[in-house]
Protein backbone atom coordinates (compact mmCIF):
# COMPACT_ATOMS: atom_id res chain seq x y z
CA UNK A 1 0.00 0.00 0.00
CA UNK A 2 1.42 3.38 -1.05
CA UNK A 3 1.79 6.06 1.62
CA UNK A 4 -0.05 9.32 1.13
CA UNK A 5 2.05 12.26 0.10
CA UNK A 6 3.70 13.88 3.10
CA UNK A 7 2.97 10.92 5.40
CA UNK A 8 5.98 10.18 7.58
CA UNK A 9 7.28 6.66 7.93
CA UNK A 10 8.08 5.41 11.43
CA UNK A 11 11.70 6.00 12.42
CA UNK A 12 13.98 2.98 12.20
CA UNK A 13 16.97 1.83 14.21
CA UNK A 14 19.16 3.17 11.37
CA UNK A 15 17.61 6.63 11.80
CA UNK A 16 18.42 6.53 15.52
CA UNK A 17 21.97 5.42 14.81
CA UNK A 18 22.47 8.26 12.30
CA UNK A 19 20.90 10.84 14.64
CA UNK A 20 23.08 9.75 17.57
CA UNK A 21 26.22 9.28 15.51
CA UNK A 22 26.68 5.65 16.50
CA UNK A 23 26.38 2.25 14.87
CA UNK A 24 23.17 0.23 14.54
CA UNK A 25 24.59 -2.43 16.89
CA UNK A 26 25.23 0.22 19.56
CA UNK A 27 21.60 1.33 19.41
CA UNK A 28 20.53 -2.31 19.66
CA UNK A 29 22.75 -2.84 22.71
CA UNK A 30 21.29 0.23 24.43
CA UNK A 31 17.71 -0.86 23.70
CA UNK A 32 18.40 -4.36 25.06
CA UNK A 33 20.30 -3.07 28.10
CA UNK A 34 23.54 -4.82 27.13
CA UNK A 35 26.65 -3.81 29.09
CA UNK A 36 29.78 -2.42 27.46
CA UNK A 37 28.31 0.89 26.27
CA UNK A 38 29.53 4.08 27.96
CA UNK A 39 27.03 6.14 29.91
CA UNK A 40 27.60 9.16 27.62
CA UNK A 41 26.77 7.05 24.56
CA UNK A 42 23.70 5.60 26.26
CA UNK A 43 22.42 9.11 27.00
CA UNK A 44 23.01 10.15 23.40
CA UNK A 45 21.13 7.14 22.04
CA UNK A 46 18.22 7.59 24.48
CA UNK A 47 17.97 11.25 23.52
CA UNK A 48 17.82 10.30 19.85
CA UNK A 49 15.13 7.69 20.57
CA UNK A 50 13.01 10.30 22.41
CA UNK A 51 13.48 13.00 19.77
CA UNK A 52 12.61 10.69 16.88
CA UNK A 53 9.85 8.80 18.69
CA UNK A 54 11.44 5.46 17.87
CA UNK A 55 9.61 2.29 18.96
CA UNK A 56 11.78 -0.86 19.06
CA UNK A 57 10.49 -3.80 17.02
CA UNK A 58 9.59 -6.08 19.91
CA UNK A 59 8.36 -8.87 17.64
CA UNK A 60 11.66 -9.01 15.77
CA UNK A 61 13.57 -9.15 19.02
CA UNK A 62 11.39 -12.02 20.23
CA UNK A 63 12.06 -13.96 17.04
CA UNK A 64 15.80 -13.58 17.58
CA UNK A 65 15.63 -14.62 21.25
CA UNK A 66 13.14 -17.45 20.58
CA UNK A 67 11.03 -16.25 23.50
CA UNK A 68 8.73 -13.35 24.29
CA UNK A 69 8.32 -10.98 27.20
CA UNK A 70 4.92 -12.59 27.86
CA UNK A 71 4.19 -14.47 31.07
CA UNK A 72 1.45 -17.07 30.82
CA UNK A 73 -0.96 -17.13 33.77
CA UNK A 74 -3.27 -20.10 34.43
CA UNK A 75 -6.31 -19.02 36.47
CA UNK A 76 -8.76 -21.44 38.09
CA UNK A 77 -11.87 -19.31 37.66
CA UNK A 78 -11.94 -15.55 37.14
CA UNK A 79 -15.50 -15.53 38.51
CA UNK A 80 -13.95 -16.26 41.91
CA UNK A 81 -13.04 -12.84 43.37
CA UNK A 82 -9.85 -14.21 44.93
CA UNK A 83 -8.51 -15.25 41.52
CA UNK A 84 -9.68 -11.98 39.96
CA UNK A 85 -7.80 -9.94 42.58
CA UNK A 86 -4.71 -12.14 42.29
CA UNK A 87 -4.77 -11.79 38.50
CA UNK A 88 -4.77 -7.99 38.81
CA UNK A 89 -1.79 -8.06 41.18
CA UNK A 90 0.12 -10.49 38.97
CA UNK A 91 -0.49 -8.30 35.91
CA UNK A 92 0.67 -5.18 37.76
CA UNK A 93 3.89 -6.73 39.09
CA UNK A 94 4.64 -8.36 35.74
CA UNK A 95 4.30 -4.99 34.01
CA UNK A 96 6.64 -3.37 36.53
CA UNK A 97 9.34 -5.80 35.35
CA UNK A 98 8.64 -5.33 31.64
CA UNK A 99 6.43 -8.37 31.11
CA UNK A 100 2.95 -8.70 29.67
CA UNK A 101 0.58 -11.18 31.33
CA UNK A 102 -1.44 -13.51 29.11
CA UNK A 103 -4.29 -15.23 30.97
CA UNK A 104 -6.01 -18.57 30.47
CA UNK A 105 -9.09 -19.35 32.54
CA UNK A 106 -9.26 -23.12 33.20
CA UNK A 107 -12.35 -23.19 35.46
CA UNK A 108 -10.66 -25.98 37.42
CA UNK A 109 -10.91 -28.44 34.52
CA UNK A 110 -7.79 -30.47 33.64
CA UNK A 111 -8.67 -30.62 29.92
CA UNK A 112 -9.06 -26.83 29.83
CA UNK A 113 -5.80 -26.52 31.73
CA UNK A 114 -3.97 -28.63 29.14
CA UNK A 115 -5.47 -26.62 26.28
CA UNK A 116 -4.58 -23.37 28.02
CA UNK A 117 -0.98 -24.42 28.58
CA UNK A 118 -0.71 -25.48 24.96
CA UNK A 119 -1.94 -22.07 23.79
CA UNK A 120 0.51 -20.26 26.06
CA UNK A 121 3.41 -22.37 24.84
CA UNK A 122 2.46 -21.66 21.22
CA UNK A 123 2.84 -17.97 22.06
CA UNK A 124 6.41 -18.63 23.26
CA UNK A 125 5.76 -17.39 26.79
CA UNK A 126 8.88 -16.78 28.88
CA UNK A 127 7.36 -18.60 31.86
CA UNK A 128 4.06 -19.78 33.33
CA UNK A 129 2.43 -18.72 36.59
CA UNK A 130 -0.15 -21.14 37.96
CA UNK A 131 -2.79 -19.52 40.15
CA UNK A 132 -4.49 -22.93 40.25
CA UNK A 133 -3.29 -26.40 39.31
CA UNK A 134 -5.40 -29.49 38.71
CA UNK A 135 -2.58 -31.89 39.62
CA UNK A 136 -2.70 -33.51 36.16
CA UNK A 137 0.72 -35.02 35.36
CA UNK A 138 0.14 -34.36 31.64
CA UNK A 139 0.40 -30.63 32.34
CA UNK A 140 3.78 -31.16 33.99
CA UNK A 141 5.05 -33.21 31.04
CA UNK A 142 3.80 -30.64 28.55
CA UNK A 143 5.53 -27.72 30.29
CA UNK A 144 8.77 -29.55 31.04
CA UNK A 145 9.32 -30.31 27.36
CA UNK A 146 9.70 -26.58 26.77
CA UNK A 147 12.15 -25.97 29.64
CA UNK A 148 10.64 -22.69 30.89
CA UNK A 149 10.32 -21.42 34.47
CA UNK A 150 7.15 -22.24 36.40
CA UNK A 151 5.83 -20.59 39.56
CA UNK A 152 2.86 -21.90 41.52
CA UNK A 153 1.21 -18.94 43.20
CA UNK A 154 -1.21 -19.73 46.06
CA UNK A 155 -1.19 -23.38 44.93
CA UNK A 156 1.57 -25.98 44.81
CA UNK A 157 3.40 -28.75 42.97
CA UNK A 158 6.88 -30.18 43.47
CA UNK A 159 8.12 -29.45 39.93
CA UNK A 160 8.16 -25.65 40.14
CA UNK A 161 8.75 -22.79 42.53
CA UNK A 162 5.95 -22.24 45.05
CA UNK A 163 4.89 -18.96 46.62
CA UNK A 164 1.93 -19.51 48.88
CA UNK A 165 0.20 -18.44 52.05
CA UNK A 166 0.89 -20.65 55.05
CA UNK A 167 -2.40 -22.52 54.74
CA UNK A 168 -1.87 -24.83 57.71
CA UNK A 169 -1.22 -21.87 59.99
CA UNK A 170 -4.13 -19.95 58.49
CA UNK A 171 -6.50 -22.83 59.25
CA UNK A 172 -5.14 -23.05 62.78
CA UNK A 173 -5.80 -19.34 63.29
CA UNK A 174 -9.37 -19.64 61.97
CA UNK A 175 -10.22 -22.75 64.00
CA UNK A 176 -8.47 -21.40 67.10
CA UNK A 177 -10.56 -18.23 66.92
CA UNK A 178 -13.77 -20.28 67.04
CA UNK A 179 -12.47 -22.41 69.91
CA UNK A 180 -11.51 -19.30 71.89
CA UNK A 181 -15.07 -18.06 71.48
CA UNK A 182 -16.28 -21.27 73.15
CA UNK A 183 -17.32 -23.41 70.17
CA UNK A 184 -16.69 -27.16 70.46
CA UNK A 185 -18.59 -28.53 67.46
CA UNK A 186 -17.00 -26.87 64.46
CA UNK A 187 -17.58 -27.89 60.86
CA UNK A 188 -15.01 -27.67 58.09
CA UNK A 189 -16.86 -26.65 54.93
CA UNK A 190 -15.21 -26.99 51.52
CA UNK A 191 -16.62 -26.37 48.06
CA UNK A 192 -15.46 -27.79 44.69
CA UNK A 193 -13.98 -24.48 43.51
CA UNK A 194 -11.08 -24.66 45.97
CA UNK A 195 -7.84 -26.15 44.66
CA UNK A 196 -7.31 -29.60 46.23
CA UNK A 197 -3.85 -29.00 47.67
CA UNK A 198 -4.92 -25.85 49.51
CA UNK A 199 -8.08 -27.56 50.75
CA UNK A 200 -6.01 -30.44 52.16
CA UNK A 201 -3.61 -28.14 54.02
CA UNK A 202 -6.48 -26.15 55.54
CA UNK A 203 -8.19 -29.37 56.61
CA UNK A 204 -4.90 -30.44 58.20
CA UNK A 205 -4.60 -27.21 60.19
CA UNK A 206 -8.24 -27.45 61.30
CA UNK A 207 -7.79 -31.03 62.54
CA UNK A 208 -4.54 -30.31 64.38
CA UNK A 209 -6.13 -27.40 66.22
CA UNK A 210 -9.15 -29.43 67.29
CA UNK A 211 -6.92 -32.20 68.66
CA UNK A 212 -4.71 -29.78 70.55
CA UNK A 213 -7.84 -28.36 72.19
CA UNK A 214 -8.98 -31.84 73.18
CA UNK A 215 -11.88 -31.84 70.72
CA UNK A 216 -12.26 -35.30 69.21
CA UNK A 217 -15.13 -34.64 66.79
CA UNK A 218 -14.25 -33.27 63.37
CA UNK A 219 -17.03 -32.54 60.89
CA UNK A 220 -15.97 -32.46 57.23
CA UNK A 221 -18.65 -30.96 55.00
CA UNK A 222 -18.16 -31.18 51.22
CA UNK A 223 -20.82 -28.97 49.69
CA UNK A 224 -21.83 -27.49 46.35
CA UNK A 225 -23.57 -24.22 47.25
CA UNK A 226 -26.39 -24.85 44.78
CA UNK A 227 -27.39 -27.99 46.72
CA UNK A 228 -29.48 -28.48 49.86
CA UNK A 229 -27.45 -31.61 50.60
CA UNK A 230 -23.78 -32.19 51.41
CA UNK A 231 -21.42 -35.04 52.13
CA UNK A 232 -20.80 -34.92 55.87
CA UNK A 233 -17.94 -37.19 56.98
CA UNK A 234 -18.63 -39.13 53.78
CA UNK A 235 -22.40 -39.50 54.29
CA UNK A 236 -25.04 -37.66 52.26
CA UNK A 237 -27.12 -35.43 54.55
CA UNK A 238 -29.33 -32.38 54.40
CA UNK A 239 -27.00 -29.46 55.08
CA UNK A 240 -29.45 -27.77 57.43
CA UNK A 241 -29.38 -30.84 59.71
CA UNK A 242 -25.68 -30.24 60.36
CA UNK A 243 -26.51 -26.94 62.04
CA UNK A 244 -29.75 -27.88 63.82
CA UNK A 245 -30.54 -30.29 66.66
CA UNK A 246 -28.88 -31.33 69.91
CA UNK A 247 -25.56 -32.36 68.34
CA UNK A 248 -25.45 -29.53 65.81
CA UNK A 249 -22.33 -27.67 64.75
CA UNK A 250 -22.42 -24.17 66.22
CA UNK A 251 -19.64 -22.88 63.98
CA UNK A 252 -18.06 -23.48 60.60
CA UNK A 253 -14.68 -22.80 59.09
CA UNK A 254 -15.24 -22.41 55.36
CA UNK A 255 -12.00 -23.11 53.51
CA UNK A 256 -12.50 -20.11 51.25
CA UNK A 257 -14.59 -16.94 51.30
CA UNK A 258 -16.81 -17.99 48.40
CA UNK A 259 -17.92 -20.96 50.50
CA UNK A 260 -18.25 -18.82 53.62
CA UNK A 261 -20.45 -16.23 51.91
CA UNK A 262 -22.53 -18.99 50.30
CA UNK A 263 -22.99 -20.55 53.76
CA UNK A 264 -24.16 -17.20 55.13
CA UNK A 265 -26.74 -16.97 52.36
CA UNK A 266 -27.86 -20.56 53.02
CA UNK A 267 -28.23 -19.84 56.74
CA UNK A 268 -30.39 -16.83 55.98
CA UNK A 269 -32.53 -18.90 53.63
CA UNK A 270 -33.24 -21.61 56.23
CA UNK A 271 -33.74 -19.26 59.16
CA UNK A 272 -30.39 -19.63 60.93
CA UNK A 273 -29.00 -16.42 62.38
CA UNK A 274 -25.33 -15.54 61.88
CA UNK A 275 -23.60 -15.38 64.33
CA UNK A 276 -26.28 -16.10 66.97
CA UNK A 277 -27.05 -19.62 65.69
CA UNK A 278 -23.99 -20.20 63.52
CA UNK A 279 -20.57 -18.55 63.53
CA UNK A 280 -18.68 -18.61 60.23
CA UNK A 281 -15.03 -17.96 59.40
CA UNK A 282 -13.83 -17.78 55.78
CA UNK A 283 -10.42 -17.75 54.12
CA UNK A 284 -8.93 -15.28 51.59
CA UNK A 285 -10.43 -11.89 52.58
CA UNK A 286 -11.91 -11.09 49.18
CA UNK A 287 -13.32 -7.54 48.91
CA UNK A 288 -16.91 -8.80 49.16
CA UNK A 289 -16.21 -10.27 52.61
CA UNK A 290 -15.81 -6.78 54.03
CA UNK A 291 -19.17 -5.45 52.84
CA UNK A 292 -21.37 -4.30 55.72
CA UNK A 293 -24.17 -6.76 54.93
CA UNK A 294 -21.74 -9.67 54.82
CA UNK A 295 -19.14 -8.84 57.47
CA UNK A 296 -17.36 -12.19 57.17
CA UNK A 297 -14.63 -12.96 59.68
CA UNK A 298 -11.84 -14.41 57.59
CA UNK A 299 -8.17 -15.26 57.24
CA UNK A 300 -6.56 -12.68 54.98
CA UNK A 301 -4.08 -13.78 52.35
CA UNK A 302 -1.60 -11.00 51.39
CA UNK A 303 -2.49 -11.12 47.69
CA UNK A 304 -0.23 -8.32 46.53
CA UNK A 305 2.75 -9.66 48.45
CA UNK A 306 2.19 -13.14 47.02
CA UNK A 307 2.09 -11.71 43.49
CA UNK A 308 5.17 -9.56 44.07
CA UNK A 309 7.24 -12.45 45.39
CA UNK A 310 5.98 -14.83 42.70
CA UNK A 311 6.81 -12.50 39.82
CA UNK A 312 10.20 -11.68 41.37
CA UNK A 313 10.96 -15.41 41.50
CA UNK A 314 9.84 -15.84 37.89
CA UNK A 315 11.92 -12.87 36.70
CA UNK A 316 14.94 -14.25 38.54
CA UNK A 317 14.59 -17.65 36.88
CA UNK A 318 14.25 -16.07 33.44
CA UNK A 319 17.28 -13.81 33.97
CA UNK A 320 19.37 -16.63 35.43
CA UNK A 321 19.92 -14.87 38.77
CA UNK A 322 17.92 -17.63 40.49
CA UNK A 323 18.94 -21.21 39.80
CA UNK A 324 18.92 -24.62 41.43
CA UNK A 325 15.98 -26.83 42.48
CA UNK A 326 12.45 -25.46 43.02
CA UNK A 327 12.02 -23.24 46.05
CA UNK A 328 9.03 -22.85 48.36
CA UNK A 329 8.20 -19.53 50.02
CA UNK A 330 5.43 -19.39 52.61
CA UNK A 331 3.87 -16.02 53.45
CA UNK A 332 2.13 -15.23 56.73
CA UNK A 333 -1.61 -14.66 57.10
CA UNK A 334 -3.78 -12.83 59.63
CA UNK A 335 -7.27 -13.04 61.07
CA UNK A 336 -9.71 -10.26 60.19
CA UNK A 337 -12.53 -10.22 62.76
CA UNK A 338 -15.94 -9.10 61.59
CA UNK A 339 -19.51 -9.71 62.70
CA UNK A 340 -19.97 -13.31 61.48
CA UNK A 341 -18.46 -14.85 64.63
CA UNK A 342 -19.53 -14.76 68.29
CA UNK A 343 -19.67 -17.09 71.31
CA UNK A 344 -22.24 -19.89 70.93
CA UNK A 345 -25.77 -18.94 71.89
CA UNK A 346 -25.14 -15.19 71.90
Amino acid sequence: MLKAAGERRPPTILDVASHAGVSKSTVSNVVRGISGVSEATRRRVRTAIEELGYQPNVLARHLVLQRTSILGVLVGDLANPFFAEMAKSVERHAASRGYTAMFSNTEGDSASELAGVDTLLQHRVAGIVFLAFSGDSRTMEQVRRHDIPVVFLSCAADWGDVVSADDVRGARIATGHLIELGHRRIGFVSIPELEDHSDLLRWQGYGETLRQAGIETSIRVSWSPSSEHAHVNGVDRKLVDVFRGADRATAAFASNDVGGIALQEFADRVGLRVPEDLSIVGYDDVPMAGLARIGLTTVAQPRDELARLGIAMMAGRIAGSVDGPPRTTLVGVRLVKRRSTAPPGV
